[in-house]
């Protein structure tokens, strides 16, 4: 059985990846700041398959050192492994020009779109290292297609990914599995906010978009020293 880290669990994609992670039969960390929406998904789990989930209530914005030291320590002391890491959780926020971009918003979206992830991965780096681990930042093609008005959310995405080409680059004598994963546009409750005349029926579902991811992860051979870049 393996033991995975989900961050932005109780919702969209995240939610369907610990979904059907605990359908495989391994066993789901889930973070996430919205606690009704994480009980939710902590119950249905529960009942499916008892003791494969735990919780792990975090609001990124918010969190600082000390928080992700203590979510360090829990890991370390309740888990005796950690297989894989989902870099998921992100804030998308209305599609604005940057010159009037609102500079605190600028920087919550900064901060938890690529900030928290540096945290997330200096903390949790460890244990991967130790169970030739992987971990998976979930990306976008859009902003790399259109990158007009995605402000600090397209910046803080292709942050994210040039951090992942450095870890992968820097533990290179490891066997540890560093994915990026840039996924099309698929059906979510805030990219209905986006795009409010889309109709979600005809559009690549949250579930199905987590079932290819984890059959890519699954196939994918590790090339050493390089982020293995996976198109959905």
């Amino acid at each position: 059985m393996q033991i995975h880290l989900i961050t932005g669990a109780a919702q969209g994609l995240g939610r369907e990846l610990s979904r059907q992670l605990v359908e495989r039969g391994d066993q789901v960390i889930l973070l996430d700041k919205e606690m009704k929406a994480l009980i939710r998904l902590y119950d249905e789990l529960e009942i499916s398959a008892p003791g494969k989930a735990s919780l792990y209530p975090l609001d990124l914005l918010g969190a600082n050192i000390d928080h992700y030291q203590q979510f360090a320590d829990t890991l370390t002391a309740e888990f005796p492994k950690l297989n894989s890491v989902f870099l998921n959780a992100a804030i998308l926020p209305a599609f604005t020009p940057i010159q009037f971009f609102d500079y605190k918003q600028w920087y919550e979206v900064l901060h938890t779109n690529l900030n928290a992830n540096f945290h997330i991965i200096q903390k949790t780096l460890p244990l991967l290292l130790q169970n030739h681990g992987q971990l998976i930042a979930i990306s976008d093609e859009n902003p790399h297609q259109n990158p007009a008005f995605y402000g600090a959310y397209g910046v803080a995405k292709s942050g994210l990914e040039q951090l992942m080409h450095s870890v992968a680059a820097e533990n290179s004598a490891s066997d540890i599995h560093c994915f990026i994963a840039e996924l099309g546009a698929f059906a979510t409750e805030s990219r209905g906010r986006l795009f409010p005349g889309e109709n979600p029926t005809l559009m690549t579902s949250a579930e199905r978009m987590a079932k290819a991811l984890l059959n890519e992860v699954k196939q994918q051979a590790l090339n050493h020293g390089h982020a293995t870049l996976i198109n959905l």
